[in-house]
């Protein structure tokens, strides 16, 4: 038992024996005060100031994008150019400097900090939360500054004050599009129960362009169905040409959902040989569970 007290008693000091201390942290210092007035210069919009707490061999990363001193110049001027800024640091948060041991080059300061901007033409306010870590030389200079944000929301919250609203997201390679291409490929093998399987069963189907019945402008999936049927045993091959590429679209106002766009030479050979080449262009609408409830077809 009495051994067992002393190793016990003996942990704490091992855990300190592993510990090794590779420098220092200060709560005050010269390059705190600079990163402090140069944040300052950027929200009083006096470029000139800024400018001069940046080394010339600045290297700006944000979020993994880096840029250099004369780019970042022209970033804080279009600033000062379209937004009354203020800068303050996040509540609770405290500035760190670290001075690592042989480190002769320069500081770490590591920051937290809220950015209000309110656009001088709009009046719309941006906000954003930034951590930031600078690397100060001992002439006070800044040569290497990496900052983190949430990219998306900061510059949608730009955009939205100068007018222009984001609706959603574009991709250009989606699961929903490999959906529609398969449906493309289920067509030109005659395979109408395939073709089926992609759409709800109270899938909606609207028609556009040259040639079509007034009347028949809003089908049923069982219509539809039919139409599939007509044109697989009026064409004996069937060919569907991509025409650029698809796009899947997220829409987020409104009911939201999933938009797919696409374009297509249809090339059909009849019994006699005859070629036909029409060109069309699809608007699928996806529901959650994957399922096309709408396809709007336009033929030029």
């Amino acid at each position: 038992m009495k051994k067992i007290l002393v190793i016990l008693a003996l942990m704490p000091l091992a855990l300190v024996a592993q510990t090794k201390k590779s420098g220092t942290v200060y709560s005050s210092h010269p390059a705190l005060d600079a990163v402090n007035a140069m944040n300052k210069a950027f929200a009083d919009g006096d470029v000139e100031s800024y400018a001069s707490y940046l080394s010339e061999d600045l290297k700006v990363w944000n979020n993994g994008e880096s840029h250099d001193r004369d780019r970042d110049i022209e970033i804080v001027t279009w600033w000062s150019e379209n937004f009354s800024v203020s800068w303050e640091r996040m509540p609770e948060a405290k500035a760190d400097v670290i001075k690592y041991k042989g480190d002769k080059k320069g500081v770490w300061v590591f920051d937290w900090s809220i950015l209000t901007a309110v656009n001088n033409i709009s009046g719309d306010t941006v906000k954003g939360t930034f951590h930031d870590e600078y690397f100060v030389t001992p002439e006070n200079k800044i040569i290497t500054w990496i900052s983190y944000y949430d990219p998306e929301s900061f510059r949608a919250q730009i955009q939205n004050s100068f007018g222009v609203h984001v609706n959603g997201a574009v991709y250009d390679e989606h699961p929903l599009i490999d959906k529609v291409e398969s449906l493309a490929k289920a067509y030109e093998a005659g395979n109408i129960s395939e073709m089926t399987s992609y759409f709800s069963e109270d899938a909606r189907f609207f028609r556009g362009g040259r040639d079509i019945d007034p009347d028949e402008k809003v089908i049923s999936l069982e219509d539809r169905k039919t139409q599939w049927g007509e044109s697989i045993t009026k064409n004996v091959k069937r060919t569907m040409e991509e025409y650029g590429y698809p796009d899947a679209i997220r829409y987020e106002k409104g009911d939201g959902g999933w938009e797919v766009l696409s374009w297509w030479y249809h090339v059909g050979t009849d019994e006699a040989g005859v070629e036909t080449r029409e060109f069309i262009h699809l608007s699928h609408s996806f529901n959650e569970a994957g399922k096309i409830t709408r396809e709007v077809l336009w033929i030029k």
